[in-house]
């Protein structure tokens, strides 16, 4: 029987103990959590939030209260089930997710300053219908 990349690399990690985020049981693809992040977040022929009007569809918004927490929330639910890593001092998260799409949560971006989640599709294989996008988190 052969086995898929994908399968193989989901038995690799499981057999190493690598944790998941969110203490999920098996490594997630970003295409299985587009229900989850979409029934809390808009969403939208494959973006979230609103289109900048700056810079178009891949840079989007998402307005809140309080950014910081929502956008905390967000990459926790469309991360859910990845390979987490944080650098600068935790300030920055990257998730490898099972299909290969990579998220990565700054809590200070460096354009504006506000919270940005970026969704890197480019190594996907199940998106799920999820665009490439950068989802900045501003104060309504």
């Amino acid at each position: 029987m052969q086995v898929s990349s994908s399968e193989h690399t989901k038995r690799m990690v499981m057999l190493m103990g690598t944790e998941y985020k969110g203490g999920t049981k098996f490594y997630h693809s970003v295409g299985q959590n587009v229900m989850i992040a979409s029934s809390s977040f808009p969403y939208k022929n494959g973006y979230f939030g609103s289109s900048s009007p700056s810079t178009g569809n891949k840079t989007r918004n998402i307005k809140s209260d309080d950014p910081k927490a929502t956008a905390k929330a967000f990459y926790d639910k469309i991360a859910l089930g990845g390979i987490e890593k944080s650098y600068n001092n935790g300030k920055v998260h990257v998730t490898k997710m099972s299909d290969g799409t990579q998220i990565t949560f700054r809590e200070v971006s460096s354009s504006d300053g506000t919270p940005v989640c970026d969704i890197n599709i480019k190594q996907s294989s199940h998106t799920g219908g999820i665009k490439q996008q950068k989802i900045h988190f501003t104060k309504e």
